[in-house]
This record gives structure tokens, sequence and C-alpha cells, in this order.
């Protein structure tokens, strides 16, 4: 495994826990080490390997300028994972009061080949209140021999008992520049060939972990995979090519972009989110903080910059929140891209930016005066909402026609929503609704309409 095979060994070799890796380094090396950490923050950010490196260098026999030498018996055994005196806890297993009873018992005896015994506990949030409370007597009188490390991703879990007792120190999400520059050595170690656009996708799919991005990597390497099939997601700069067909209004097009993920196997959360991102980076160029805070290549920012020239404030904020709503239906939605496609529909070939823009109701076309029936069709998307939110969403995008005794008929504008209509499930819950807002079982009718 890549992850295992360049885990850092020394303190100097973590990356960008510059905070974490210098007071580590000088308490070690002025021999004022706690008795109790903390560690805190996202899945892969180092926490783990950071207390086996701090088990490594109080337990040296050679240290050099609080650096663990890498040479002795205690720092081979710990790098080989047969260090008697180094205690690896997972607490999602090992929760309850008798794990740490136990643990209790031993920590008393005296180290039996190094200096320290060290206890990683990890996933610490996942103890249960007795087997805190019996943590928090050793920790009140610690033996002198005796370092407890404490990792997890959720530290507001702890008792404030535990945090108290404990030094604390915060792991962030490292930056895709970070995470790039580390993968570019492995690549240049490994003997492989991957591109800067590659590794950036690899980085930002990891979600500022080390750990995952190397997985990522190894799949890459040895699996053969394409990086945008294994990080479920398009690439960027075919997320440019979809924005530009939103901002020209190529619905056939950004349908065709979208349903052909969906057809890989692309989730249609993760495709949204990436777009949300990517919506995001522009948002950030127009605000005038894209150098600061737009973490992408050269020529990739090049190419959002141009968007960001060519769309204006108000279409970007309809954008973002369209794609957001969509966001929150796609779990709900038992069609997973039908929200995604409503968005795209509303966007590329519904109103134009001054109304989307603009949060109050549109007021009724000139032209066409307010029909009886607009009530109902009001009150029909109302019913329909709590029963299946997707559903909701398309009718949002079509309208109201006739209703007669036994009938009842909505107009749509294209031949996918009328597909998604005519779906059995959707057929299932408009009956429904209909039956509640009109008092008595319809037929529906889905029909096409041009006249908008």
């Amino acid at each position: 495994m890549l992850y295992r095979t360049y885990r850092p060994q020394k303190f100097s070799e973590l990356v960008g826990l510059d905070t974490v890796k210098n007071t580590l380094l000088s308490q070690v090396k002025g021999k004022k080490t706690g008795h109790a950490y903390l560690f805190a923050g996202p899945r892969g950010t180092g926490k783990t390997t950071t207390a086996r490196i701090l088990a490594k260098a109080i337990n040296c026999e050679n240290p050099k300028s609080g650096e663990p030498g890498g040479k002795c018996s205690s720092c081979k055994q710990i790098r080989e994972g047969r260090f008697i005196d180094l205690i690896e806890i997972d607490a999602a297993s090992n929760r309850g009061i008798d794990d740490i009873r136990a643990l209790r018992e031993k920590v008393r005896l005296a180290p039996s080949s190094g200096k320290h015994k060290i206890y990683i506990i990890d996933e610490a949030h996942m103890l249960t209140e007795p087997a805190f409370n019996a943590l928090l007597k050793t920790l009140e009188e610690p033996p002198a021999h005796a370092v407890f490390i404490l990792a997890t991703t959720e530290p507001h879990k702890l008792p404030d008992t535990i945090r108290s007792r404990c030094q604390r120190f915060n792991f962030e999400r490292a930056s895709v520049a970070l995470i790039v520059q580390k993968l570019k050595e492995i690549t240049k170690k490994e003997g492989a060939k991957v591109s800067d656009e590659e590794l950036e996708e690899i980085a930002k799919a990891a979600g500022g972990g080390f750990r995952d991005a190397e997985t990522l990597l190894e799949q890459v390497l040895t699996g053969g995979q394409k990086v945008e099939e294994l990080v479920g997601a398009a690439r960027l700069s075919d997320l440019g090519e979809f924005f530009e067909h939103l901002l020209n209004k190529r619905t056939s097009e950004a349908l065709f972009f979208i349903n052909n993920l969906y057809g890989k196997g692309v989730e249609m959360e993760n495709l949204t989110v990436r777009i949300l991102e990517y919506l995001r980076d522009l948002l950030l160029i127009k605000a005038g903080v894209g150098d600061e805070l737009v973490e992408v290549g050269k020529e990739q920012y090049s190419k959002l910059c141009q968007h960001a020239d060519a769309v204006t404030a108000p279409q970007l904020d309809n954008m973002i929140n369209k794609f957001t709503q969509a966001y929150e239906y796609t779990s709900q939605s038992a069609i997973p891209i039908l929200p995604l496609e409503v968005a795209v529909v509303e966007i590329a070939g519904g109103a134009d930016e001054a109304s989307a823009s603009k949060p109050a109701a549109r007021k009724p076309d000139k032209q066409k005066p307010v029909k009886p029936n607009d009530d109902q069709w009001l009150a029909l998307m109302a019913a329909v909402k709590p029963l299946n939110h997707s559903v909701e969403a398309l009718l949002r995008s079509c309208r109201l026609g006739k209703v007669t005794a036994r009938t009842l008929t909505i107009q749509a504008f294209y031949d996918f929503h009328k597909e998604k209509l005519e779906n059995p499930k959707s057929k299932t819950v408009l009956g429904a609704a209909m039956k509640q807002v009109f008092g008595r079982p319809l037929k529906l009718k889905v029909e096409l309409t041009k006249n908008k």
C-alpha cells in the first residue's frame, strides 16, 4: 500500500502540520512531553501517523534535536509494528468499561523494553460513558511512564473532563497544492507518469486527506483505472464544457453530459457537489479572491477566469441556488438524476437571467390571463412535495392543463419530463396528491406542448 510505504517516519516529513510538528519537536527536545494528548481532525490527516512518530521520539535511544533517530531497536520495532510498549486501541470495537478497566490494570506495569508506554486510542469519541469515567481516573493520576494519545474525528463528543486533561492538537485538511506535491514525489519515486491535472483531480477527491489521496493514486497506478471513473465525477475541464452549455442555453448538450456520467455509474450527489465546487470557484474569482482561495492548476485557473468574466452575478447566483436545491432533493428522489435534470432545464432552457435573479413570485403574462385552475396547480404541487420532492421539482417545469370530472392533464415542455411523469412511481405519487386536492380519484394525462 502506497500510504504505508510512504508514511512519514519523522516530524520533518509531516506535510502541512507545521504547528503540530514544531510544538511536539520542542517538547521532545526539552523533555517536556505531556501525559495525555488529544489529536483532533478529519480522517486521513495524519493523527495516527503523528502519534507513532511521537512514540518513536520519546522512546528513541539516540534522538536528534527532538527527532527519532530511526536506527535504534525501539524505532525499528515501532516502524515494523511490533513494539510491545506501543498499544493501539480501536475504540469503535473496544469501547466498553471492561476494555478500559483492563487497560487501567496493565498501565500500572512498567514498560517492557522502552522508556515509556504509549497508548493510542483511535476514534476515542466512540467510548461509552462508563468507559470515559474509568479512563478519567487514569488520566487524573497517570503513571510517570505512560502517555495517552486520543485520536478522534469528533472531539465535541468527548466529555469536557477528558478534553481538559489533554493537550489538544488540531489536524486540518491539507490543501490541494500540498497533496499534489506529495503525490508528485510518490509518482517520481515509483517511476510512474500521471498528469498534473489528474493529480489535482485525485487531490480534490481526497477531501484534504493524504491517505485517501495515496489510496486513489495506487488504484490508478496498479489498476489502470481512469481518474474520472475512479473519483466518481467529471474532470474540471469537462465541467467547464458543461458550464458553457448552461451559459449558452444548450439544454440538450447539458442533459446528455449528465446522463452520460449517470450511465457510467457516477453518483449524482457527487456530481452535483463537483458542479457546486466549480461554481464556487467562479464566485471567488468574481469576488477578487480567486488567487488566494481557488486551488487549481494554472491552465484550469485561466479557463475559470474566462467563465467568470462571461457569467453575470445574477446568473451565477441562480445557478448556485438551483444546483443547491438539486443536491437537497437528490437523496430523496426515486430517480437520482431527475433533480439535476430539472436544474439544468430551469437554467439552460428556463427563464432569463433577470427573472431568475428575483426571488419574488412571477407575475402572470399579460397575454395569458390567470386561469381559474392556477390555485389548483399550486395546491397539487404542495400536496406532492411531502410525498416526493423530485416529482414536485419536476412539476415546477410543467403546467396544469384541463381538469375534467375524470381526468387531469399536465402539460410538459420536454419529452424527458413527459417520460418521467409517466413513470409508474410518479403516477402513484400524483394519484395520491390528486385525490387529496380534488377529493376524488382522477386519471392522469401528460401531453407535450411547445407553447410556454
